[in-house]
C-alpha cells in the first residue's frame, strides 16, 4: 500500500487511498478514497491516527473532521493525527448520483393518508433508484459497508498504522463493529458512539428509531411546557397545539413549487432539531412558533440543511448516498412489507413511524442485491476491549442498541450517559472525556456498565 501524499486543504491536509472497485476481480476497476487529516499529533508524544466517522451513511468525513479534531480533549489529539475520509460513494470519493433535483422526492407526503398519496410516495421513490442507476450504473453494487470496512483497513495501512484506533459515531457505529468482526487482530482500539444492533430486523429498526424520536419529542413537550418562556408553550399544552399543526400543514402546506413545506418537510426539520437534545429545544419553539403563525422560513432552512438542498433549489450527493448505501447494505423489504411497517409504525410511534418508513422507500425498488438479506451478529471475543457509548435519551439510536452491540461483540464495554442528544464523545462531558483518554491514549478500558452524568 502506497503512504499517503498530503496537500494543504480546507479541511487541513488531504490526500487519496486507490482502492479496488470490486475485490473479487484481479486488476479490476480502481478508484480514488479522500481523505483529511485535521489536526497532528505532538512528534514527541505521538502513538498514531485516529480514524474518525461521523455517520449516515453518506456523511462527508472531510467535512467534519476539522469540528471533531477541535472538540475532542486535547490529551487526545496531542498523542493522535485526527484523521477522516469520504466513504466510497459519498463526498469525494466517488460519490453516488441520483440527480440534484430532489424536490419532487420530498414533496410528496412520507407518511401518506390515503392510496393515492401512498401511490406517489411509490412513484417518487422509484423515479430516484432509476435516477441513480442511469447516472451511476453497476457501481452501486460495490459501496455497501463491507466494501468501505476494506478501504478502512486499506487507509490504516496507507497511515502507517499497525493496528487500528478509531472513533465511530451513529452509523460508524457500523463500520466499526463490521471492522472487529472482520479484522479483530487489527484492533487497537475503537469506540462506537451511539450504536446501531445489527441482529434487529429491518422492520424494528425503523420502529424502534421511530419511537426514539417520539419520545424525544415528547421530552421537548415537557421542557416547553414547564417554562412560560418557551416560544410554542401555549397556555402549557405544546403537545396539542403541535399535533394542530401537524394537522394543519399535512391539509394544506405552506407555499408551493420550490418553496412548499409540507408534512414531510415539518417532520425532516423537527427530527433534525431533536438530533440535538436539549440544546435544540429553544430553536425547535422558536420554528414551531412562527410556523403557527404562517411562516416556514426558520424550519425550512433546518430541513434544507439537513437534506443538503442549496439556495439554488439543488442538492448535494449527500442524501443520495445515504440511500445507495442503506439500500446496499440490506435488508431490503418486499413493497408489500414496506406497506405493512409503515402501517405498523404509525400505530407504535405516531409521530413520526410512517414518515421514517416513507423516506426509505426507495429500498423496496433497488436493483441489486444487498449485503445482507436479515439480521446478522456482530462478534470479536478476541478483539481488545471495544468502548460502546450510549446516550440514555439519544432520539435516533436507543440506548437499547448499545446495550445491544456491547454484549454481542463478546469485547464490548458499555458506557453510558445521561443526556438527550444522538451520540456524547463531542459534547464535552468530563466524565465521558476522561473515560476516552484512559481508553485511547493509555488502552486502560472502562468497566462495563460505567455510567456519566451530564455535563
Amino acid at each position: 500500500m502506497v503512504p499517503i501524499t498530503w496537500h494543504r486543504c480546507d479541511a487541513g491536509e488531504c490526500g487519496t487511498v486507490s482502492v479496488p472497485v470490486d475485490r473479487a476481480v484481479a486488476n479490476g476497476a480502481r478508484i480514488d478514497v479522500a481523505v483529511a487529516r485535521a489536526s497532528r499529533a505532538k512528534s514527541d508524544q505521538r502513538i498514531g491516527s485516529l480514524l474518525v466517522n461521523p455517520g449516515g451513511p453518506g456523511a462527508s468525513g472531510l467535512d467534519i473532521v476539522g469540528y471533531i479534531a477541535s472538540n475532542l480533549p486535547k490529551s487526545i489529539t496531542d498523542r493522535f493525527d485526527v484523521v477522516a475520509w469520504d466513504p466510497r460513494g459519498s463526498g469525494k470519493s466517488a460519490p453516488v448520483n441520483c440527480g440534484n433535483e430532489l424536490d419532487g422526492r420530498f414533496a410528496v407526503d412520507t407518511a401518506p393518508d390515503n392510496p393515492s398519496e401512498l401511490a406517489a410516495l411509490e412513484a417518487a421513490a422509484k423515479q430516484f433508484v432509476d435516477a441513480c442507476v442511469q447516472h451511476t450504473g453497476d457501481r452501486l453494487r460495490h459501496i455497501s459497508t463491507a466494501d468501505t470496512v476494506a478501504d478502512l483497513d486499506d487507509l490504516r495501512i496507507a497511515l502507517g498504522d499497525d493496528r487500528l484506533t478509531y472513533l465511530g459515531l451513529s452509523y460508524g457505529t457500523y463500520i466499526g463493529g463490521l471492522y472487529a468482526t472482520a479484522y479483530p487482530t487489527h484492533v487497537r482500539a475503537l469506540v462506537l458512539d451511539g450504536a446501531l444492533d445489527p441482529t434487529l430486523s429491518a422492520e424494528d429498526v425503523s420502529v424502534q428509531q421511530a419511537k426514539g424520536f417520539d419520545d424525544s419529542l415528547t421530552e421537548f413537550f415537557r421542557w416547553c411546557r414547564s417554562r412560560t418562556s418557551c416560544a410554542f408553550h401555549r397556555q402549557g399544552d405544546p403537545a396539542q397545539a403541535y399535533d394542530a399543526l401537524v394537522r394543519r400543514i399535512d391539509g394544506r402546506p405552506i407555499g408551493s413549487g420550490a418553496a412548499r413545506f409540507g408534512p414531510t418537510q415539518l417532520d425532516i426539520s423537527v427530527a433534525a432539531l431533536l438530533y440535538r437534545g436539549e440544546s435544540g429545544y429553544r430553536e425547535l419553539a422558536a420554528g414551531l412558533h412562527d410556523l403557527e403563525g404562517g411562516s416556514a422560513t426558520a424550519l425550512a432552512a433546518t430541513s434544507d440543511q439537513y437534506l443538503g438542498r442549496t439556495e439554488n433549489g439543488h442538492y448535494n450527493d449527500e442524501w443520495a448516498a445515504f440511500i445507495a448505501i442503506s439500500c446496499a447494505d440490506g435488508p431490503n423489504l418486499t413493497l408489500a412489507a414496506a406497506e405493512a411497517l409503515q402501517r405498523r409504525a404509525a400505530i407504535e410511534a405516531p409521530h413520526f413511524g410512517a414518515g421514517n418508513v416513507g423516506l426509505g422507500y426507495e429500498c423496496s425498488f433497488w436493483p441489486y442485491p444487498p449485503a445482507r438479506t436479515g439480521p446478522i451478529t456482530f462478534s470479536a471475543p478476541t478483539a481488545p476491549p471495544i468502548v460502546v457509548v450510549g446516550t440514555r435519551g439519544d432520539p435516533a439510536t436507543p440506548i437499547a442498541w448499545a446495550r445491544g452491540l456491547a454484549a454481542q461483540l463478546g469485547s464490548g464495554r458499555l458506557v453510558t450517559v445521561d443526556d438527550t442528544t444522538h451520540t456524547a464523545s463531542l459534547n464535552g462531558n468530563s466524565c465521558l472525556d476522561a473515560i476516552l483518554v484512559r481508553y485511547l491514549v493509555e488502552l486502560r478500558a472502562p468497566e462495563s456498565g460505567a455510567a456519566c452524568p451530564r455535563g
